[in-house]
Parts: C-alpha cells; structure tokens; sequence
C-alpha cells in the first residue's frame, strides 16, 4: 500500500484529487488533507507519506519550503507540485529539491492519474531494489564469518598464501595493507601462571563465541577467526607509522576496551597477546607468532603486547622455518620469482637477528645454499652446473658488504632454480616425444587423450596441458594432422579407394573423412586425387 498526503489551500482541489485517487487507485489510500505549509509539515511527521501532492502558493509556510521541511525527516517521499503559477524560479527549486512532477492547474483527470501511476511504478522499483540490497547484505552478513575464517586461516596455515589474502581483502573490502594480530586466549589460571583446563575452555568458548566476536566488532574494524582450541586470533587493520610507540599505545587501548566487555559476560580467565604492525599482508604470521610469544609472558591474565615482553625490543622470534621450506618447495617447482621473495624474508630476519654478528648470517645462509643445492640434486641436476666454481663458501666468507652477500645468494638461487626447470624441461620435452611416437604409429586406431596420457603415465589433464605448451596444437588437433598427412600419402598412392582410405586411417565414417580432409586441406579427397592424376 501506499499512504498519500495532499496539501492545497483550496478544499475543492483537495476533494477533487482524492475523489480521483479512491476511485482508480485501489493501493493507494489518502491518509490525510491540509490546508497550510505548517499544517502538511505537521500531518507528514505524523503518517510519513510516500506520495505527496503540495500547493505552491498557501498561507504561512509556502509548499517549497514545506517540501525542503518534510523531506528532513521523509527522504524517499516522492513530490508532485501542483500550481496555478507558472514562474521559473519555483520551478528550478521544485528541481533542485527532487520533485517529481510540476503540474499548472487546471489538469485534467488523465494527467493525474497518469502522473500517479509512474510514481508508484517509481516506488516499487526502489522498493524492490532495497529488497534485493538488503538481501545481499543479509547473505554477504551470513557469510561474512566464513570468508574471515579463511582469511585467518590463511595467516596460520599457509605460506604461499599473498595471492589468497589479496583477495581476501578484496572481498572484504579492506583497503590498508597491513596490520597486526591479537590472540586471545581461555582457560583456568593455575599457580604457575599458565592456562589450564584448554579442551574444557574450548567447549565452553563455543557458547560464548558470538558475544565475543560482536564486543570485539564493537570495539575496533577487524576480522575475526573461529574458536581454535581455546584461542581466538583477530586481525586488526592499519596504516603503518613511524610511530611505532603511540601505534603500541593505540593497540593496547583497543585490547583493554575487549577485555573489559567480554570479562562483563564470560566467566572465564583470558590473555591478550598482540604482536607487531607489519607491510604486505603475506608477513602477518609473523605478527601470530609474536603475539603467542607474548600470551606466555601474560601470566594467564591481562594483556601484553610484543614489544613490552623483555628482550624483545630487539627481533628476536623463532627462525623462519616455514618461509625456508617455501624456498625449497618452490625451488623443486621452478618458481623463481617465489624463492627470491622467500629469501628476502629469510635475509632480512637473520640481518635484524643478528645485526653484529656477520659470520652468523653468513652461516646461515651457506646452509640454506647447500639445501637449496641438494635439493636440485635430488631433482637430477649436474653439480658442476649450479654449484658454479669449487670454492664458492670461500668466495662467500671473503665477501664482506651485506648488499653484495645478498647479491650473491640470488644469484645461486636462480642458478639451481634455472638448472631444476632445464631438466623439468627435459623431462617434459621427452614425455612429448614418446606421446608423439606412439599417436604415430597407432593413430590407424581408436585412440582418445586417455590411452595416449595413459601411455606417458601421466595424468590427461596435465598431459593434455604440457601437450598444447609443447606442440602448440591440441591432441585431437595433432591425431587429425598425423591421419590427413597419412591420407594424402595413401591418396598420392593411387591403389587405394576412398573407404579403405578412411578406414586405414582410423575414421569409420567415409562423410565425416571428406569433411575434415576439406576442413584441413581446403579440397575435397575426389578433388585431391584428381589434382594428383593431372600432375602425373
């Protein structure tokens, strides 16, 4: 339904128009009349209209400004001036002020009516277009959890995990590209200062779960993680600052604003750890790890952040195994851009670990190159191809500037990723040529993608993929120019007839033969054979 309010200070107008509407309009009803700008105002706070016919010309307030008043309070009301002045300065305001029509009396009854109608088809439109809206949001809320899942579970569970997080944020519409990360964690304080009773914690954090996630939303823009173990880990959003010390204070403020609403309603003891704010979302875990380190400093209670944990005003977290078992991975894979990435990391931390001690740094690094190197062993690659002269620890230990040091260890990466894909190029190039041989010398049969892929022990999928990368045609593409290269031979033969052609070369169909001999050599075979016959 929709509720009409009509303003003029003449009554017949105001008869006249509400005998129209009741009578063509059955979903409309005119819930109230006035006779003044003051009285409409009053009359549309009261039964907020969706439509509204207004005088220009009444007595106090004039209908312009009782539409800019109403539409305060009213915004999707839809207005139709209805005047016996015809003046351009009222016209540009009823513009201005979004009114829908501006009708000079005298107007008949078909202008009204027609008027009404598009109004209506206007309201519904947006109505059913606020619908829709408000369903997607209802959806996208609904799921809104399960994207955030992912997104945290992506910080502690993977490590080639940049691509997946962009997209994450994408989604979720966050635009910084960093942050930090806050773990909480339940459980029973016992004497030592640590939490105990976990997997009880755990059931129990279940139930409590949504008032925590909603008074952490409340508190700051973040994502949430699930209930994992007795622990919740929530990423927080932010711009980074050389102001690491009011950036501390600021996370600090935020974890004391949750804890004070979730210690109102879950009875239960909990710690705060918060790590570091770091550039480039694929470094969060580092923040995880940190504000883990920090929760053991907690004492089971209260909140701590990093950099307030002794002897951690210098970096000093765990070695980063997973982003050296990335380098080896991708390493194996022939991704070089990847390591490189994955290296970087790796320098980067063991220069902040250990800033006075270049031998240490130089150590480790010779071991990451001997795994690196090992690992391209074990993948078949020659050793005189990527270990490149015999004494190159020496050559590393006599080099002393970091940024030459870093040089250097690219520059072996690339040389054993480089040897890895020349023999995975090999390997791929050989696996072509015996799938090759074997559709030559079977293709007088009926071979399909699986038997070939079957042959080459390899999947159809992947062998179907490295086929097209080395042939740059498809299987079926290539049987079909082995069969019609085979045809023309028989063709230029001359004992053969057209069927036994076609049957000899694995096709069952002579129609089907013709077609696709015209199809690849732009001639019929009759017309082939024939142009064979003239030349001899």
């Amino acid at each position: 339904m929709f509720k009409m309010l009509i303003a003029d200070d003449e009554q017949i107008v105001l008869d006249s128009i509400k005998f129209i509407i009741e009578k063509n309009f059955e979903e409309v009803i005119v819930a109230d009349t006035a006779r003044s700008g003051r009285d409409a105002i009053e009359k549309a706070e009261m039964i907020i209209p969706d439509i509204v016919f207004m005088d220009i010309k009444m007595p106090g307030i004039n209908g312009i400004d009782a539409i800019r008043e109403i539409k305060l309070h009213n915004k999707n009301a839809q207005f139709v001036i209805l005047t016996a002045y015809d003046q351009f300065d009222f016209a540009k305001e009823a513009v201005n002020l979004g009114v829908s029509e501006y009708l000079l009396k005298p107007v008949n009854r078909d202008k009204i009516i027609q008027v009404v109608h598009g109004i209506i088809e206007k309201i519904k439109s947006e109505r059913e277009k606020r619908k829709r809206e408000l369903e997607l949001k209802e959806k996208f809320e609904s799921v809104l959890p399960v994207l955030e899942y992912g997104f945290i579970y992506s910080i502690l569970l993977f490590d080639d995990n940049a691509r997946e997080l962009e997209n994450y944020m994408q989604i979720l519409e966050i635009p910084e590209k960093s942050g930090y990360i806050m773990t909480m964690e339940f459980g029973e304080s016992e004497k030592s200062g640590t939490m105990g009773n976990r997997i009880g914690l755990s059931v129990k954090s279940q139930s409590f779960y949504p008032y925590i996630r909603d008074a952490i939303k409340y508190c700051c823009r973040c994502l949430v993680g699930p209930v994992m173990l007795n622990r919740i880990v929530v990423f927080v959003p932010c711009e980074v600052s050389d102001d690491e010390y009011n950036y501390r204070l600021e996370a600090l403020n935020i974890a004391r604003n949750i804890y004070a609403k979730i210690s109102e309603k879950v009875d239960a003891d909990f710690c705060v750890g918060i790590g570091r704010i770091y550039t480039g979302i694929e470094n969060l875990s580092r923040s995880y790890d940190e504000s883990l380190k920090a929760i053991r400093y907690a004492e089971s209670k209260g909140i701590i952040h990093i950099m307030d944990v002794p002897s951690e005003g210098v970096y000093n977290s765990e070695y980063p195994v997973m982003k050296e078992k990335l380098l080896l991975e991708k390493a194996s894979q022939g991704d070089t851009s990847v390591c490189l990435e994955a290296f970087s990391f790796i320098f980067d931390w063991l220069v902040a670990e250990y800033n006075e001690k270049p031998l240490k740094i130089k150590g480790k690094l010779f071991e990451l190159i001997v795994l690196l190197q090992r690992t391209a062993s074990d993948y078949g690659v020659d050793e005189s191809e990527i270990a490149g002269k015999k004494d190159y620890f020496i050559e590393m230990l006599n080099i002393e500037d970091m940024g030459e040091i870093k040089a250097w260890c690219r520059q072996n990466i690339e040389r054993v990723v480089n040897g890895i894909n020349s023999i995975r190029d090999k390997k791929i190039s050989t696996v072509i040529l015996k799938a090759r041989e074997y559709i030559d010398h079977e293709f007088q049969n009926d071979i399909t993608l699986e038997d070939v892929s079957k042959e080459v022990n390899i999947s159809p999928h992947y062998f179907s993929k490295l086929f097209k990368e080395e042939t740059g045609e498809n299987f079926i593409d290539y049987l079909t120019s082995v069969r019609i290269q085979k045809a023309k031979e028989y063709l230029n033969d001359g004992r053969y007839n057209m069927k036994e052609i076609c049957y000899q070369i694995g096709y069952g169909d002579p129609n089907y033969f013709s077609r696709i001999f015209k199809k690849i050599v732009g001639i019929t075979p009759t017309e082939y054979k024939d142009t064979v016959s003239k030349k001899m």
